[in-house]
């Protein structure tokens, strides 16, 4: 009877283990539209890798790319689309325990109006950080797929049977939301653009842009229905206001974000993907800061990148409520190569105010090689970071430094710190 017991309560154990839950987002939008679809993932806290398979039907959209999302590194995504409406793509290096894990960019044939395609989650498999446990065996999963729906411009639209986002720029006769139905955010001026009539049950909820919401004003949608009222997510002091044209009535939504420090390069030079870099490497800083409300980033906008990259955190100099980041070019050496091993040493000092504060995280190395002393070397074509513009002259190592052409396109290189000041890579 007591064995009974324990048994009995292992089984309850088994059956309170919640279900994950791996999702595909709704979208709708016109011919020849441009959208992004979500894949979110509600608790990735132990997962080391994972596998996903998503379905799409290639006569209606056309896969463009796979997108890294907000939980995950942008590094830690490959993908396979064959073209014929499968798409494999492996994941890694989480950094939030739940959210957006990636995004599948899709174009919408012309001519598809009135159709749609689902957006089918074939095969997920999630493996545990220790490489061998297999969490969907212990832990099963609960797949909600959404669809790409496409409308024409005339079309008469009511919700869903699941929750959908009107991408930007859609255009639609009239538009009837229900609870769970969204909006998509346009940055670019160019909203949701309704003919006749919208209605809606409360609060309309709009989902931020493509890379999250930005200090400044959008266009969320034109319609000649009066009143309507807009929920943001992830954004506070709001303020709307409207303005009138011969289409009807343009919403427009004056968007600052609560806790966003407005991050930008000096000369307006970086990418969005180098400005979250260096977001991420200066988010120790902020959390001492909170007074900061915005960073000016300062040095050679090719060199930025791969300053943080290497893992050096920049002069960080705080002004009132807004702070500078002076990144300074550093010093590379390298100290020792065996063309035999491909074991590459170079020894990193950081600019002036710079300093080494987390372990470099450098993926590969180009080199310069040759077969023959007696000329000049060449540079390799390999992949990963160019470094060797950041190689002075007198430390390039050409002397000393051979290998053949041909024999290594690039050196994968491990990371270590050997102090605040100085670092190696090997």
């Amino acid at each position: 009877m007591k064995r009974l017991a324990v048994m009995c309560l292992a089984c309850m154990s088994l059956l309170a283990v919640p279900a994950r839950t791996v999702s595909t987002g709704t979208v709708v939008a016109n011919p020849g539209a441009t959208v992004s679809v979500p894949v979110n993932v509600d608790d990735v806290a132990d997962v080391g890798a994972a596998v996903f398979v998503v379905g799409y039907d290639p006569t209606i959209v056309v896969c463009l790319g796979v997108d890294a999302g907000e939980a995950v590194e942008a590094k830690s995504l490959t993908y396979l689309d064959s073209g014929s409406g499968r798409i494999c793509a492996i994941v890694s290096g989480f950094r939030q325990r739940q959210g957006n894990v990636m995004r599948l960019r899709f174009s919408l044939r012309d001519g598809t109006q009135g159709l749609f395609s689902d957006v089918t989650l074939q095969d997920v498999q999630l493996g545990a950080s220790d490489g061998v446990t297999d969490l969907s065996a212990s832990n099963p999963l609960k797949v909600v797929n959404g669809m790409i729906r496409v409308q024409p411009c005339d079309a008469k639209t009511a919700r869903l049977e699941e929750p959908f986002v009107v991408h930007a720029k859609t255009e639609l006769r009239s538009l009837l939301l229900g609870a769970g139905d969204g909006l998509g955010a346009s940055a670019d001026g160019e909203g949701i653009v309704v003919s006749e009539s919208v209605a809606s049950q409360g609060a309309i909820p709009v989902e931020p842009p493509l890379g999250g919401w930005q200090t400044g004003s959008y266009a969320l949608l034109t319609t000649p229905t009066q009143g309507l009222s807009f929920e943001l997510k992830a954004a506070t002091n709001v303020l709307f206001r409207t303005t009138n044209d011969a289409r009807g009535v343009t919403y427009w939504a004056d968007v600052s974000v609560e806790g966003q420090v407005e991050i930008a390069h000096e000369d307006g030079l970086l990418s969005t993907a180098a400005l979250a870099q260096v977001r991420t490497a200066l988010a120790d800083d902020l959390a001492e800061h909170p007074e900061v409300t915005s960073v000016v980033v300062k040095g050679a906008a090719a060199l930025v990148p791969v300053v943080v990259d290497l893992g050096i955190a920049p002069l960080f100099e705080v002004q009132g409520t807004q702070a500078v980041a002076t990144y300074m070019e550093p010093t590379l050496r390298i100290t020792e190569f065996n063309p035999e091993t491909g074991r590459v040493r170079i020894r990193v000092t950081p600019g002036a105010g710079n300093s080494i504060r987390s372990t470099l995280t450098t993926g590969c190395i180009h080199v310069y090689g040759t077969s023959d002393l007696t000329r000049r070397m060449q540079y390799i074509p390999g992949t990963g970071f160019d470094l060797t513009p950041y190689l002075r002259e007198e430390t390039k190592g050409e002397a000393n430094l051979s290998v053949s052409l041909g024999t290594h396109t690039f050196i994968k290189i491990k990371a270590e710190t050997t102090n605040k000041h100085q670092g190696e890579i090997e």
